[in-house]
């Protein structure tokens, strides 16, 4: 990994399923010794604010250790899914500023600065007063991520993907980082997502992304086994400016060592192919 800065993860669909578990075994400090020695730029962990504070500030002195910079987390990965940010009324607004203060207290036990923020979709509600709603709700809590440090990132999900969403176009997401008008609110930049949803992930951004995740599609699969043109999309991503982490958020398309190692070999690919060009 010479010129792409990848990021590998300690679990994106469940705590305890790192990216390369056959691989590596699946404690922290097992995966994050692999991954440095893997060539990997940083590391992830999108249930980070799951864990016990103790395991939060360990993942960051093992990164640190390692020499890999820490990527993003879920603000919220216990209740993703529900129509938290969609709403405007007091209770959610209390329970909007707990889950920031959670995850700037997380952020700072690990060194994070940046977390991704999807909201459940609420059938008795129009969908653009809700997408009001939520850049209003993110405005208002920007002030106080920002204080801790953290970036809170709007992402785009593939209806066709994971069913019940609020946002699920990159211009949906685009659309509320502008509405909300806030430094510490950006979009997150989500290949995948956005090629299943049917939108050219190597289209023209309008400024650089708050973060950047990938995995082709169909299906969430490995980078370079599927339909996303990557040299497209990467170089699109560099004209922005961009240079923070590319986040691999998928599990190999194929289980075990042999599927992860195909996986390394994809990724090493791309990196090449982007070296050459």
């Amino acid at each position: 990994m010479r010129r792409l800065r990848f990021a590998a993860h300690l679990g994106v669909r469940a705590p305890d399923r790192p990216l390369f578990m056959a691989s590596a075994g699946l404690s922290a400090a097992e995966q994050i010794a692999w991954i440095a020695a893997h060539g990997f730029a940083g590391v992830f962990d999108n249930f980070l604010c799951l864990r016990s504070e103790a395991e939060q500030a360990a993942f960051g002195r093992l990164a640190t250790d390692h020499g890999l910079e820490i990527g993003s987390f879920a603000l919220d990965p216990a209740g993703w899914a529900t129509p938290l940010w969609s709403r405007d009324d007091a209770e959610a607004r209390a329970a909007q500023d707990a889950v920031v203060a959670r995850a700037v207290a997380a952020a700072r036990r690990a060194g994070s600065r940046t977390a991704t923020c999807v909201t459940g979709f609420d059938p008795a509600r129009p969908r653009a007063e809700q997408r009001a709603a939520m850049a209003a709700n993110l405005a208002r809590v920007g002030d106080a991520a920002a204080a801790g440090g953290l970036t809170l990132c709007v992402e785009p999900v593939a209806e066709a993907f994971i069913p019940g969403l609020l946002v699920t176009r990159v211009r949906e997401a685009e659309e509320i980082v502008a509405a909300a008008d806030h430094p510490a609110v950006r979009l997150a930049f989500d290949v995948g997502h956005i090629a299943i949803a049917g939108d050219d992930p190597a289209g023209p951004l309008p400024e650089a992304p708050g973060l950047v995740q990938i995995a082709d599609a169909p299906g969430r699969i490995d980078p370079g086994a599927g339909s996303v043109d990557w040299h497209g999309v990467f170089t699109m991503i560099e004209r922005t400016g961009f240079a923070g982490l590319i986040e691999v958020e998928l599990e190999a398309m194929r289980p075990g060592v042999e599927g992860e190692a195909a996986l390394l070999a994809r990724l090493a690919a791309l990196d090449r192919m982007m070296g050459e060009a």
